[in-house]
């Protein structure tokens, strides 16, 4: 009798295509024809750096993240890929809303609370390909001890 091994689950990875998503649609409106800098509630980001900086900087990040995704499963470093990407955008949506928090303005305003929770489910993200990574190196031990 031979026992093989059963296929590993489906794991979705639907929140970290979601929080990709939003954070490219983030740095699209950043790089669209207009002035969002010119609004006062944006006057901390543009202390930092101009408006197009910001746009590429965050369009940088989606992009390496949903090719990290894409790729997912068919390369065995994928995890590494998403792991990393999935801090940068922790600390983009934290830093986001961290900006957001301190507008000048009493009180906070909606984009504190979405995006503090979008970093949330990026460090959700980070932890799980973490462990993907991981079980990834445990596997690749195992099959080549097995090939040895």
């Amino acid at each position: 009798m031979t026992i093989r091994p059963t296929a590993a689950p489906h794991v979705p990875r639907e929140l970290e295509w979601a929080g990709a998503l939003v954070l490219l649609g983030v740095a699209l409106s950043l790089l669209a024809p207009g002035a969002t800098f010119s609004r006062p509630t944006f006057n901390a980001f543009q202390a930092i750096a101009p408006e197009g900086t910001w746009g590429m900087g965050l369009l940088g990040i989606a992009t390496v993240r949903m090719l990290g995704l894409w790729i997912n499963g068919n390369w065995r470093r994928s995890p590494t890929i998403r792991c990393g990407t999935a801090f940068a955008g922790a600390a983009a949506w934290f830093g986001l809303a961290w900006l957001l928090a301190h507008d000048g303005y009493p009180g906070w305003n909606t984009g504190v609370g979405a995006y503090a929770a979008l970093g949330l489910l990026d460090v959700f993200a980070f932890a799980r390909s973490s462990f993907d990574q991981g079980r990834n190196d445990r596997r690749h031990a195992l099959a080549r001890r097995a090939a040895a």
